[in-house]
Parts: structure tokens; sequence; C-alpha cells
């Protein structure tokens, strides 16, 4: 991992890149709690270009910037016709660097290209599941997908759970690895996982029988039943992914 931490932006990022986030704070539109344990913090999101779309113009990296929502730091890029924008730091760059995008991108990290193009072997992020919707798959921090091979109109990519997807062979994606987080701070208090969004969490064992399949009881009890949600949903080894999904795509399943 780069050192990044000396070198991050400690002043005010660019406003016109900012976006409000809005938080319910756990909240439905009838004001009641649906989902425990969300607390809501006013912190701007930065608005990051997972698109790309100044295809053969070059950027140039200005500065590293931190993210209050993320734990991957972010580059702040400058296009030749001056637009400014926020794409994930990549393994390698550093300031001052040259990035491109488009179909005649060049094969270096941080290009984004149609991955008909990318020589097999070569390790991407940010990647398109439907032609010009900008990068999904793949996008937090230290992860990568192997381009294993090609086909007519498809590739076949290894994504981090080493499930095997086809995609688009004109689908973009970035070349490189994401950048590691640069802050790991150790929590030392509760107002940290407050700044996170977190408010704090009662155990089931410790709450009433009304209010958790878990409370109630004399003494100390464990619950007297496997560990499960306030409505009675198994939590631990359950299965959460349905097999009657549009599965199409997948070459071999993760499972496997």
């Amino acid at each position: 991992m780069s050192n990044y931490k000396l070198r991050v932006w400690r002043s005010t990022p660019i406003l016109k890149l900012l976006g409000p986030s809005s938080s319910s704070g756990g909240r439905n539109n009838q004001g009641r709690i649906v989902s425990f344990h969300r607390g809501a913090r006013k912190i701007r999101f930065r608005i990051i270009d997972f698109r790309r779309r100044f295809y053969d113009i070059p950027a140039s990296v200005i500065r590293i910037e931190r993210d209050p929502l993320r734990g991957t730091p972010l580059f702040l890029i400058v296009y030749a016709n001056g637009i400014l924008s926020y794409i994930l730091a990549i393994v390698g760059l550093d300031t001052p660097s040259v990035l491109s995008s488009g179909p005649n991108a060049p094969i270096l990290p941080g290009s984004s290209t149609q991955l008909k193009r990318i020589p097999m072997g070569h390790v991407v992020h940010g990647i398109e599941h439907i032609c010009g919707s900008g990068g999904t798959f793949v996008r937090s921090s230290g992860l990568k997908a192997s381009l294993l091979r090609k086909k007519a109109n498809y590739v076949i990519l290894r994504l981090p759970s080493q499930e095997l997807r086809a995609f688009n062979c004109f689908s973009y994606a970035t070349i490189g690895v994401i950048e590691q987080p640069v802050y790991l701070r150790k929590k030392t208090k509760a107002g940290n996982n407050r700044w996170l969004g977190l408010r704090p969490i009662v155990r089931g064992v410790a709450q009433n029988p009304v209010d958790h399949p878990h409370g109630g009881g004399e003494g100390k009890t464990s619950g007297g039943r496997p560990s499960c949600s306030p409505w009675g949903i198994l939590t631990k080894g359950f299965k959460t992914r349905s097999s009657r999904k549009l599965l199409t795509y997948i070459v071999k399943s993760r499972h496997k």
C-alpha cells in the first residue's frame, strides 16, 4: 500500500463535487424504526465518476483526498478541458500521474477501456454490468478481478468472491487494483461508532420477551434457541441468495 497518509488533502474539498447524504435513521415514511441501530449523521459524500466518459482526453491526478463514507482514498483528477472529478485511488499511481479513458486508451494502470482490449491475466476493477451504465462491480478497498479468457462477444472474469462471471466484451473496466484504506483508526470511545452512523446495540437476551425472541427468563439466560433476529429469522448460516434470481451470467458459482 502506498504511503498516502502524509499527503492526504486536509482542507476543503471541491464543493461542486459534493452531494447531500440522506439518512433516514432506519425509519420508514411513518416515522417508525424498521432497521435498528442506524443513526443519522450529516455527511456530504463525494460524487465519484464511475463512467469516465471523456474519451481520449488525458487527465492528471492533482491530489489525494479522503471520503468520510469510504475507506478507499480518492484521486482528484482534472481533464485537459478543465473538468474536475473524483475517482477511486489505484495502487501504483500517485501525484502527478496521467490517466486516460476510451476505446483507444493505453493498457496501463488507471486506464478505463473496453474489456475486449485488455489482455488476459490483467486485473481490473469498476466493471460495467450494462454497457454505458458505469462501473458497478469490484469497487471496494483492495479488490480486483482477473480476466481469464475471451469468447466471441463476452469475457470471463474471476471476481473477488472466486465466482466466474461473464461480461459483455464492450463493457468498460478500469485497469489496476483499488488502493487499501489509509485510515485504520482505533475506536477509543462510543462516539467513534456514532460518527459512522451506528447507534448503540442492545443484546436480545437483555430485552423483554415482547421485544425479542431471546428476551425474558430468570437471571442471565442464553436465549434458549438458535441465534435469530427480532422476527425469528435465523442469523447464522442462513442462505440469503435465492436460486430463483436471474443467474444467467454466472459461469461458476462461488460456492463450488
